[in-house]
């Protein structure tokens, strides 16, 4: 019996066979580099996805989606054998205290015993998250100063926006919609910025693309509109209140130093996000309280390393097939262990909200299987204090086809920095009982 395919189906077959064609000479460059990244995966993975994951698994090389989604996966290869796994690892918290860094404060935590830093100056850049016994902890990003903590135990507060790190040297250029560019340590960053009309006081969402895939696609279609049928872009103008849409440009790293992105450490990146956060901060008025992060992929990696990183920045963040490698449980479903994780681990008095949606069991992408990362991921976080909406779907290594615009704007909507975590799916959401499309989400509380 020969089953007849839909338009988004054999789109979908189209763009995976372009994938694998346009990921060939990434895969061919990952080999002359002696990565061995299994590259006969992805085109195994890439049929796969064209027969049974109707909707979007991505293909790598920054061209369409190859599932039907967007374009580039974060991963080499498209469909389900996308590129390498993501990275992170536990690790790399430093104890003692850590202090909020700010534009008159120190960037380096308390010495002390188990010392926080104390509160910013103006209220923003309060003390270090964590605890310990001795040592000096790494900064956040405060908008005030932060002074040493003196003894004493204490969790210290939130980070703030804005505020160089320090030991940054950032020379920010005027924002506008479109490209924009900041000097951070002497090195030329870019990103992308979507306006909306009214810049009078914003709320801010970052964008972390995939592996190998061009961030201006990412930007440009990241939500599927069923009314069109094609993926589209956010609407800056459509959030409750005006959003800031920022989609910055990675660096090309490669295993083991990362995945485009520094997913190892954050030693790259993270000046390059505070600087950013800086210059924003600077020439806008923007909403500290309603700041969010969102990836796939590799860059769902790097959101999960900004949360750890940033406890207290964001109000929420969303993961769609990534990874939390400050648990060391995740370490085994990568298939060539040849990144060394050093990822701060979590507290679980820190709280947090996070929406992971994950693509089922062909949810993988050439060495490490996203599906397994995110069910061990359930009870991790469950256990450092995060409030975690899940949402499953049948379409591989992808974003998640049936999640609209609304219901992620809904998402984001209902958290705010500081405010309560939900009590339930947000309205509208797909059920258990209630799919839409091939998803179902369900709520897991914190405890």
């Amino acid at each position: 019996m020969t089953t007849k395919r839909t338009g988004v189906e054999m789109e979908t077959a189209r763009r995976c066979a372009r994938g694998v064609r346009d990921a060939s000479p990434a895969i061919r460059a990952l080999l002359n580099g002696a990565l061995a990244l299994a590259s006969s995966g992805l085109i195994t993975a890439c049929s796969a996805a064209a027969d049974d994951a109707p909707r979007r698994d991505w293909d790598t090389a920054g061209v369409a989606d190859v599932a039907g989604g967007p374009a580039g996966s974060s991963f080499a290869g498209t469909g389900n054998g996308g590129g390498d796994a993501h990275s992170n690892g536990a690790g790399g918290v430093g104890t003692g205290a850590t202090a909020g860094v700010g534009t008159g404060g120190a960037g380096t935590g308390g010495a002390g015993t188990g010392a926080a830093a104390g509160e910013g100056t103006d209220g923003f850049g309060t003390g270090g998250v964590d605890t310990g016994s001795g040592g000096a902890g790494t900064g956040g990003v405060g908008a005030g100063g932060s002074a040493p903590g003196t003894g004493g135990v204490g969790t210290g507060g939130p980070e703030g926006i804005g505020g160089p790190t320090e030991g940054n040297q950032v020379t920010c250029s005027p924002i506008v919609g479109g490209m924009s560019t900041v000097v951070v340590n002497g090195t030329p960053r870019v990103f992308n910025v979507q306006m909306p009309a009214n810049t009078s006081r914003m709320a801010l969402l970052f964008l972390w693309h995939g592996w190998l895939q061009m961030p201006s696609t990412f930007a440009n279609e990241i939500v599927y509109d069923a009314h069109s049928g094609r993926w589209v872009a956010f609407d800056p103008n459509a959030f409750p209140m005006p959003l800031m849409i920022v989609t910055p440009w990675d660096t090309k790293l490669i295993p083991p130093a990362g995945l485009d992105w520094d997913i190892v450490s954050g030693t790259v990146d993270f000046p390059f996000f505070e600087a950013m956060l800086q210059c924003i901060q600077e020439q806008f008025d923007i909403d500290e309280n309603r700041l969010y992060s969102m990836g796939f992929s590799a860059g769902a990696v790097f959101t999960n390393l900004l949360a750890a990183k940033y406890p207290h920045l964001f109000a929420a963040t969303i993961s769609e097939s990534g990874a939390w490698f400050n648990d060391q449980t995740q370490w085994s479903d990568v298939a060539i262990p040849i990144i060394q994780w050093q990822w701060p681990g979590f507290n679980p008095a820190d709280r947090g909200n996070v929406l992971l949606t994950q693509g089922g069991p062909n949810d993988f992408a050439t060495v490490i299987s996203l599906h397994n990362t995110n069910l061990k991921a359930l009870p991790f976080l469950h256990h450092h204090g995060r409030t975690v909406v899940e949402c499953t779907h049948t379409f591989g290594h992808s974003l998640d086809p049936d999640l609209t615009q609304r219901m992620y704007y809904d998402y984001m909507w209902a958290h705010h920095r500081g405010g309560p975590p939900l009590a339930g799916l947000p309205p509208g959401f797909p059920t258990h009982d209630r799919p839409v499309g091939a998803t179902r989400c369900y709520f897991h509380p914190a405890p």
